[in-house]
């Protein structure tokens, strides 16, 4: 995670709203050079299953030819979106994740990490209540939270 990949209160009707905000995001820093192939991915994996975890919180991901390193993008939405058809599937809370292709430990490293963190009430209130991306990044570097 780093400060360019933090994306606070956008504005999404959408999954594919927010999923298009945090890829275009990534295109402006030179993170992905396929964000099409990248986004196809993504959306694909969803469709599969929806990645909503509970708490208004969705962790969309993707194992890809199209990074050579672990990226974790994090947008707070502005209003929850909805990721399925359910009712209890709207977020706020969007992780998205994409993961070199032939490193599958890396992923399930990095997800194991990021739910015991979100599990912990007061680690969510702090994501709904931060002002800035450095501080999102500070609530990750917090080790008193496992």
């Amino acid at each position: 995670m780093r400060t360019e990949l933090v994306f606070l209160d956008i504005d999404a009707q959408s999954k594919m709203d927010a999923f298009q905000h945090i890829v275009n995001g990534m295109v402006q820093n030179e993170i992905i050079d396929d964000p099409a192939a990248f986004l196809a991915e993504i959306v694909d994996r969803e469709n599969q299953s929806s990645t909503c975890i509970g708490r208004g919180i969705a962790l969309p991901h993707t194992r890809t030819v199209f990074l050579d390193q672990p990226i974790i993008a994090f947008a707070r939405a502005r209003k929850h979106v909805n990721f399925s058809e359910k009712s209890t599937d709207s977020v706020r809370f969007i992780f998205l994740m994409g993961t070199p292709a032939g490193d599958p430990g890396t992923y399930l490293k990095i997800l194991g990490n990021l739910c015991r963190r979100l599990r912990a009430t007061g680690f969510r209130d702090s994501l709904e209540t931060a002002v800035s991306a450095k501080e999102i990044l500070g609530l990750f570097s917090d080790e008193s939270v496992n």
